[in-house]
């Protein structure tokens, strides 16, 4: 799933309805901009693995709501 695809009042209603908590937040953040799965793992200084698996928690979230 590509976030940064998703508009302005979609990106707002998963803020609001899925209950993104701890990392998953600034992941989503940072996804529905651009960013890379790489990148966002040395922004937050954590590895790809574990970024990939809140990516898939953001996803499932998401997918619940749409």
């Amino acid at each position: 799933m590509i976030v940064s695809d998703f508009t302005v009042p979609e990106l707002n209603l998963f803020r609001d309805k899925c209950n993104f908590v701890g990392n998953e937040r600034q992941v989503f953040e940072l996804r529905s901009q651009g960013v890379p799965l790489e990148e966002i793992a040395e922004l937050l200084n954590m590895s790809v693995a574990g970024i990939k698996k809140i990516s898939t928690k953001i996803n499932k979230k998401i997918n619940k709501v749409k």
